[in-house]
């Protein structure tokens, strides 16, 4: 998977690719896929989820995904769906790769909440990245049930070798 980051410390976007690897692995992924991930602060993170999302506050990740319904409510899963076939407006021609969305990630939350939740900047990193890639792949927490299949699978993919 190819990871567009901006502003980002190598050892971040390095972090990133490898939970990448491991939801290629776990989700059988085409090697084919590319993603945005954006590094912002408070002020600006908490602009765009009052923007798009109507939401005031500051959070810890959004994602912008291309390949989803723009009113799709809750799962609808499309990892099986994933082909140049089944998507050919969203190809890259730079590079070849399905271009699958944007995700922000607020590094001040990353640094907050791996103090809050007793574990490294690095899981803390790992988890938004994965967490925000999953959306992109149609996996949401609206329900009970959905929310228990995203934080199973989340665990499941951070748990991995590879």
């Amino acid at each position: 998977m190819l990871v567009n980051s901006s502003k980002c410390k190598s050892e971040y976007h390095n972090l990133i690719v490898s939970t990448y690897k491991k939801a290629e692995k776990v989700l059988d992924l085409p090697k084919i896929l590319e993603v945005n991930v954006v590094f912002v602060n408070k002020c600006k993170i908490k602009k765009i989820n009052r923007l798009y999302r109507n939401v005031n506050k500051v959070t810890d990740v959004l994602s912008f995904p291309t390949l989803l319904p723009p009113d799709q409510v809750g799962m609808g899963l499309i990892v099986d769906k994933i082909s140049k076939e089944n998507f050919p407006f969203d190809i890259n021609y730079e590079t070849g790769n399905i271009f699958i969305g944007d995700i922000y990630i607020c590094i001040a939350k990353v640094k907050s909440q791996s103090k809050e939740y007793g574990h490294s900047f690095e899981r803390e990193l790992s988890y938004l990245a994965l967490h925000g890639l999953l959306h992109l792949l149609g996996y949401d927490h609206m329900t009970d049930g959905d929310k228990k299949i995203m934080r199973e699978m989340e665990e499941r993919i951070l748990s991995e070798e590879i």
